[in-house]
């Protein structure tokens, strides 16, 4: 499937609105002409009707037309006069000579009131314009001072006229004609400019997506996660994509970092047991032994075995944590009840090391919002950490309490090697010197895997050293709605 052009997509639109603007704009202009022309033209065809009117007399007697008199000299009368007069009382018509003797359509407004309206011409068939109306013949004071002498007095009144005068739209219509093909042609020309500019422009202005996107296609794998080198002026619109990218170069550059130093670490841990397990298979095979001296070479084997074992558990637990599809649960469980049942499991070891325990709990239960195998995987590696540096001889305090919405436990001890950056304690693979002996019981992996598990939880985990000089994990769960209870 090809992929949309946002080049391609901004022609389009910018063409498409342009296009029906151009419509809109020439249909404008097209009937602004139209309707002026047609003014002019009932302008014209109204004043033709208001000057017939009036030519309209009667002397004698009789009704006398007077514009007959001047149709010579008027040759817009006798060139282009269509009007006819119809007498009402005597049915009579009169016509102008352009009819030749046929007849315009007869029609007034209401009351005898001007009517303007579209006529088809007699013989031609064509179009035309018409205004009908009744008028009446004027009677001059000599003609009424006559019909007086004579005691006959003629009432203009009783002998109405139709008077229809009619203009052929031929010549408007030509130049309409000529009117739509200049904004057709015109538009059309537009457009096709509009849209070369438009073209033009689009790719000046999205050539600093193309300049961006040539510069990370040129990238070696090398260059992945360092930052980019973005052009001298780059636009607002692009700043902060370019931002929000070298943003994630940097976490990439984290991500990449941290998995070097994971990779070494733990190729470093794997190579002292591998290397023992060689060393003691080779000194097992150097020469010929009795059974009891295998066997002992055996069981030296069979540890260091179960040391791999162990280190491979643990960063398979570690490498699952935070997956998709392996959320933890956030299940209501009694923080206090998990802690004491883990300080059970460790008294034998406190006991051998002399280390004493001040457990500062109430002995209530404490509700945490949590996953109780992820609970009891951190409280297992703090003990174990605790019981493993604490000074012989020495206290270790587990205080556990709800305050501020959350559960916090507290474990703490006396140690004789305090480290200077506590932050490090939580990185892969990380042991203090004076641990590195005993591989067996301290793999570097435990408070990695314990502030993983606390953080997929959506708790918190951290390290600080308190005024007696002891350090301290502090460990907070949110307890929601059990807190209100619990703090009570």
């Amino acid at each position: 499937m090809r992929s949309p052009s946002i080049q391609r997509t901004l022609l389009l639109r910018c063409g498409l609105a342009v296009g029906v603007l151009l419509c809109l704009l020439s249909s404008s202009i097209y009937l602004i002409v139209r309707h002026g022309l047609f003014r002019e033209l009932d302008r014209s065809i109204i004043q033709t009707a208001s000057l017939l009117s009036n030519q309209v007399e009667l002397e004698n007697g009789a009704i006398t037309f007077e514009w007959r008199e001047g149709v010579g000299t008027n040759l817009a009368l006798h060139d282009d006069g269509l009007f006819q007069f119809w007498n009402e009382a005597t049915g009579a018509t009169t016509r102008s000579a352009k009819l030749i003797g046929l007849n315009l359509p007869e029609f007034c407004g209401e009351d005898g009131t001007p009517l303007l309206k579209e006529i088809e011409l007699p013989g031609s068939g064509r179009q035309a314009r018409a205004i009908g109306m009744r008028i009446y013949p004027f009677v001059l004071p000599e003609e009424l001072e006559r019909m007086q002498t004579r005691g006959r007095i003629i009432d203009p009144k009783t002998l109405p006229h139709i008077l229809v005068v009619a203009r052929d739209t031929k010549s408007v219509d030509r130049v309409l004609n000529r009117t739509r093909w200049v904004l057709g042609v015109g538009t059309l020309l537009t457009l096709g400019l509009g849209f070369l500019v438009i073209h033009r422009v689009i790719r000046v202005t999205l050539r600093p997506i193309d300049e961006l996107t040539l510069h990370m296609k040129g990238r070696s794998e090398q260059q992945l996660d360092s930052a980019l080198v973005l052009p001298g002026k780059l636009p607002a619109e692009l700043a902060g994509l370019a931002e929000n990218f070298d943003s994630l170069l940097a976490r990439v550059a984290a991500i990449r970092k941290r998995e070097r130093d994971f990779i070494r670490h733990a190729a470093h841990e794997l190579r002292t047991p591998i290397a023992g397990l060689r060393a003691t298979t080779d000194l097992a095979l150097s020469q010929p032994r009795a059974a009891a001296a295998y066997a002992d070479h055996l069981t030296t084997c069979q540890k260091t075995a179960v040391e791999l074992g162990e280190l491979v558990n643990r960063l398979s637990a570690l490498s699952r944590i935070g997956q998709e599809g392996s959320s933890p649960s956030r299940d209501a469980i009694d923080i206090g009840k998990v802690l004491d049942d883990r300080l059970k499991s460790f008294l034998p070891r406190f006991k051998d090391r002399g280390l004493r325990v001040n457990q500062q709990t109430r002995g209530e239960p404490l509700i945490a919002n949590g996953d109780v195998t992820l609970v009891r995987i951190i409280f297992n590696n703090l003990l174990d950490n605790a019981v493993s540096y604490a000074s012989p001889g020495s206290e270790i305090r587990v205080d556990a309490k709800a305050t501020g919405g959350k559960v916090a436990i507290r474990i703490a001890n006396q140690t004789d090697e305090m480290p200077d950056n506590l932050d490090r304690l939580f990185e892969p693979l990380f042991r203090r010197d004076a641990s590195r002996a005993d591989a067996d019981a301290h793999l570097g992996i435990g408070l990695t895997l314990s502030v993983e598990a606390a953080t997929a939880m959506g708790a918190t985990l951290q390290a600080r050293k308190t005024d007696e000089g002891r350090i301290e994990f502090l460990l907070e769960m949110d307890c929601g709605i059990h807190c209100r209870h619990q703090e009570g």
